[in-house]
């Protein structure tokens, strides 16, 4: 799967360890849920980024560009919430999958505190969208989204204080324009500041 790669080495040194041990999964407010995504990479001519959109028949978040993942279940652990979600939606077993560390934990705007996951994908695994879940399966250049000319700064008010946010607009090689926004593109940028930001 391609862990030699210097620039895996480069993701893994910018993240967290698997394993969560100050509880920063937990929920911070009443009423709030757990939630994991996973952000799998995976190697074509390039490094890529599997994203999904998901379908505007959705009653949550129509049309909304993430990575795969959703709700953990009481059983579960958060890796092992990331894990399913991805082979729910998007086909992925978790033997295909070498999870190479988390970001930090946050509070997402829809009441759910979310760990996210960067996980390697082997490029033989196919994927297979579920159909109810996900209209579009679809990646972008690895290199695109750790740039920071690509990032479009957006301020919001929210929580009683002001937040800076990031959008990336993306136009894949056949013309379809795509914008990457919210806590997806937020992730992102979070895996730059910590990884990527001093070579530029």
């Amino acid at each position: 799967m391609m862990l030699s790669d210097p620039l895996i080495h480069r993701v893994r040194d910018a993240l967290l360890p698997l394993q969560i041990q100050d509880g920063a999964d937990e929920v911070k407010r009443e009423g709030q849920k757990q939630a994991s995504v996973l952000m799998p990479l995976i190697r074509r001519s390039e490094w890529m980024v599997l994203l999904t959109q998901r379908p505007m028949t959705m009653p949550r978040h129509p049309g909304q560009i993430s990575f795969p993942g959703g709700r953990r279940e009481p059983f579960e652990s958060a890796l092992e919430a990331a894990l399913r979600e991805t082979h729910d939606e998007v086909g992925i077993e978790p033997h295909k999958i070498n999870v190479l560390g988390r970001l930090p934990s946050f509070n997402a705007v829809s009441d759910y505190r979310v760990t996210p996951y960067v996980g390697v994908v082997d490029s033989s695994a196919p994927i297979i969208p579920c159909e109810r879940e996900v209209e579009d399966a679809f990646e972008v250049p690895f290199s695109f989204v750790m740039n920071a000319d690509n990032h479009v700064a957006r301020d919001v008010h929210f929580d009683g204080r002001e937040h800076r946010l990031y959008d990336m607009p993306y136009e894949s090689a056949d013309g379809t324009h795509r914008n990457i926004w919210g806590m997806t593109a937020m992730m992102m940028r979070r895996l730059y500041e910590r990884g990527f930001a001093d070579a530029e």
